[in-house]
């Protein structure tokens, strides 16, 4: 687990590729969440709140004894994602704790970073096979069949979000563990990344509509964070006044990765 070091105010660039800017507080402007008449028709648009400090209380017994928190692990077991830790470069990391440390004095923050879903994805817009696109709700996804691995967009993602697949799909998977069917298979040679568990939304959202009810689907990181106790991480529908997500946008401080890229990411960090 790399230590980088992070300024006290925690809005310094973070290992040359991350910066926390773009503090605020208040109303959701839904005029600024959204940006075309496609998404605002949308019903739902999906992000995540995550509390750092809550994480921190949570992640950190795990890394200091080298292993993984339960959300990681939930992430990699949802998604049959495989672990190579003595090949760090082609190791797939759908969802990370990314520990910074202060310039001054002990400060410690950890950063949970996954894909932030952008409202205006670059990977997308590099895209050579249009492999990546983003849905009405919000979710920036991959077509693996249309991949061709040209890794375009791991270069044009400003969060170091995505990985390649370089080895056959059940190569690194744990002996004797059983797989998950319910989400695709990841292919050889293809681009991966975090869903926002796109099966478990889909999912949920046909099960409210049947029921006449708002939905609340809930990822499998955000499960297992509950499952501890913990609520560092809440995923729900901006759309929704009524959403815990929406309650926490609306009630705390939080900031987003490298807000002045204009991608306007998914993701709100409570720092």
């Amino acid at each position: 687990m790399a230590i980088y070091k992070l300024s006290r105010r925690k809005l310094l660039i973070v290992g040359g590729t991350l910066a926390l800017t773009s503090i605020a507080k208040g109303s959701v402007d839904l005029e600024n969440v959204v940006g075309n008449n496609e998404e605002r028709l949308a019903k739902y648009r999906w992000a995540m709140f995550i509390d750092t400090e809550k994480c921190k209380d949570c992640a950190e017994p795990y890394i200091s004894r080298g292993e993984k928190p339960p959300c990681v692990v939930a992430c990699d077991r949802e998604y049959n994602v495989p672990d190579f830790p003595d090949d760090e470069l082609r190791d797939p990391q759908w969802l990370k704790i990314i520990k910074l440390k202060s310039e001054i004095g002990d400060e410690i923050v950890y950063l949970p970073l996954m894909c932030q879903h952008c409202e205006h994805p670059a990977c997308a817009e590099v895209c050579l096979s249009k492999a990546t696109f983003k849905r009405p709700d919000g979710l920036v996804l991959i077509d693996y069949h249309r991949c061709i691995g040209c890794r375009y967009c791991i270069i044009a993602c400003p969060f170091g979000a995505r990985s390649f697949n370089w080895y056959p799909p059940l190569h690194g998977l744990p002996e004797g563990k059983p797989i998950n069917l319910k989400t695709q298979l990841r292919g050889h040679g293809v681009v991966e990344k975090c869903t926002f568990c796109m099966e478990r939304v889909d999912e949920e959202i046909e099960r409210a509509e049947k029921e006449g009810r708002k939905p609340n689907p809930i990822p499998a990181c955000v499960e297992a964070c509950n499952r501890e106790g913990n609520g560092a991480l809440i995923f729900g529908d901006l759309f929704n006044p009524e959403s815990e997500l929406y309650k926490a946008v609306t009630k705390y401080h939080w900031v987003k990765l490298r807000a002045e890229l204009g991608t306007n990411p998914s993701v709100y960090y409570k720092l």
